[in-house]
């Protein structure tokens, strides 16, 4: 997936947070990582991985939210991939900035 082209036609500088989960097991494992408030990346709680579960990102708006999977399959399992989530967490904040 190409996520900065994905990421370009999103309205990133409406987005209001960031939260990290794994899909099909969201509500137990959702953590928020970034707000616009606070900018501030906290990683520390997250569930980094599972055999099954998809570590993966929700980006909310003002007026809606996309899903991402957020991850890389290592020694079968899903793990969180931190490298992706810091390059969209960088995208966003370079679009706020801007606003």
């Amino acid at each position: 997936m190409d996520l900065p082209a994905l990421l370009s036609a999103c309205p990133l500088a409406d987005l209001t947070r960031i939260d990290v989960g794994l899909e099909g097991n969201w509500s137990p494992t959702v953590t928020t990582v970034w707000t616009r408030e606070s900018g501030r990346l906290v990683l520390s709680e997250v569930v980094r991985e599972h055999e099954c579960f998809k570590p993966s990102l929700e980006l909310y708006f003002e007026d809606g939210w996309i899903g991402l999977h957020c991850f890389r399959r290592t020694a079968n399992v899903n793990v969180l991939d931190e490298a992706r989530l810091l390059r969209v967490v960088r995208d966003v904040e370079v679009a706020c900035s801007r606003r």
